[in-house]
């Protein structure tokens, strides 16, 4: 029996559809979280992959430590980017995402970054009237 173009259209359509809740199925969103919610309860993310948010402090980054300083409203954190790059768009003041983890040393807490992602220069650039 041929296929009319109506029964085509079905089956394709169910094929796409079926690839597109595969597709949505299998991505997992990363939550994204603000150096605040990390650091008013920093135990509870102690040792795990985290996504975090916040400003590269000024005057804080140390080059020959691999360190900077990233800041929320209230709470702060020392990063470690010695297993990780700063990319070519990271400016102190601004604001970056690191993926890594939250560990402790001693009394302080570090977060271990593993990428650091900026946001396009050209958003943050000033515009001239």
């Amino acid at each position: 029996m041929i296929a009319t173009k109506k029964t085509k259209l079905v089956i394709i359509s169910l094929a796409m559809a079926s690839l597109l809740l595969l597709m949505l199925i299998s991505v997992d969103p990363e939550v994204q979280y603000s150096v605040d919610e990390v650091m008013e309860n920093p135990n509870n993310y102690e040792n795990k992959d985290l996504f975090i948010r916040g400003d590269a402090l000024n005057n804080s980054l140390l080059s020959e430590q691999s360190s900077f300083i990233l800041s929320g409203s209230n709470y702060e954190i020392m990063v470690d980017y010695s297993a990780a790059s700063l990319p070519e768009g990271f400016q102190e003041g601004l604001p970056v995402a690191i993926k890594g983890k939250l560990v402790r040393i001693d009394d302080y807490w570090s977060l271990q970054a593993s990428e650091i992602i900026t946001g396009c220069p050209s958003k943050y650039e000033t515009v001239d009237n």
